[in-house]
């Protein structure tokens, strides 16, 4: 982002929430700091806890209006469903916010990661890939089961996983035609969720995880430089895609990752890419 577009998104910002003598200077101070340590390589929460350091002024717990949240808190608790839904507030955006998704790497990668419809044939290969599962390993795992896995499907796999959707949705080719579909790329990686009896873990958080761990997959692979699509539908778990992969009748196929080199002019269109992310207030509320 060039200079003259990060002054005005800060004059933006602070005429939006107007702020008055030294708790304005002050709050922008502390700005500056959480990014100076943002940029100095640390993680959001570090430099949040590094710039309070700094400033040795922990901020009020009280709202802006002066009133304890935990008083709120209270009262809202003897109040009753009427009283509660006619005090709840929302979510409060009085103070703007410290995080700079520009400066922060992780959050970087978040906000312009896309999906490529079309790759290129250059792919990853299996040792890139091993490490790229070495750092997904840190999804969120309740217990720690680990649900889940992937398959390398490349070659002549492709060709073995058309003639399974060919018959799972009974289609019969002509002599030499084949489904082209698995043939959108090079690579493919297909994701297991593999569920195991824990008392603690129900099967469908379990099954979430393995959904977290594919998501992460398409992260680390977008910012490790390759283009990756997350494709499924209605045959993803027929009886014979499920054989094809070897599925225990307790596991899951959540789909394919197609996976190859960015084409150029999908580079070029990012680099001058308008489409904003979705507002998120719609994802954002209080109880």
């Amino acid at each position: 982002m060039g200079s003259r577009k990060k002054d005005r998104c800060k004059k933006s910002k602070h005429k939006k929430h107007k702020r008055s003598g030294d708790a304005g200077e002050a709050w922008e101070a502390t700005k500056d700091r959480v990014r100076a340590h943002f940029l100095d390589g640390n993680t959001g929460p570090w430099a949040k806890s590094l710039a309070a350091q700094d400033a040795q002024s922990p901020r009020s717990a009280q709202n802006e209006n002066g009133a304890d949240p935990a008083e709120d808190a209270a009262a809202s608790a003897q109040g009753g469903t009427a009283t509660i839904a006619a005090t709840r507030r929302g979510p409060d955006y009085s103070v703007p916010s410290s995080i700079d998704i520009v400066a922060d790497p992780v959050l970087h990668a978040l906000s312009i990661r896309r999906s490529i419809s079309k790759v290129d044939p250059e792919t990853p290969n299996d040792s890139d890939l091993l490490e790229i599962i070495r750092s997904i390993s840190s999804v969120a795992d309740h217990k720690a089961l680990r649900p889940w896995r992937f398959l390398i499907i490349r070659g002549d796999d492709r060709h073995r996983l058309g003639d399974a959707l060919d018959d799972a949705a009974g289609v019969v080719r002509k002599p030499g035609e084949t489904n082209t579909k698995p043939l959108r790329a090079e690579l493919l990686l297909a994701l297991v969720s593999s569920p195991v009896e824990h008392d603690k873990v129900p099967e469908w958080e379990q099954h979430a995880t393995a959904a977290g761990a594919g998501h992460l997959l398409e992260l680390a692979l977008w910012q490790a430089g390759w283009g990756v699509m997350w494709r499924s539908g209605n045959l993803t778990n027929t009886e014979p895609v499920r054989r094809l992969h070897r599925l225990d009748d307790h596991e899951l196929l959540m789909g394919w990752f197609y996976i190859g080199a960015v084409p150029e002019r999908y580079r070029q269109r990012l680099t001058t890419s308008t489409r904003p992310l979705p507002k998120p207030e719609q994802f954002l509320d209080t109880l």
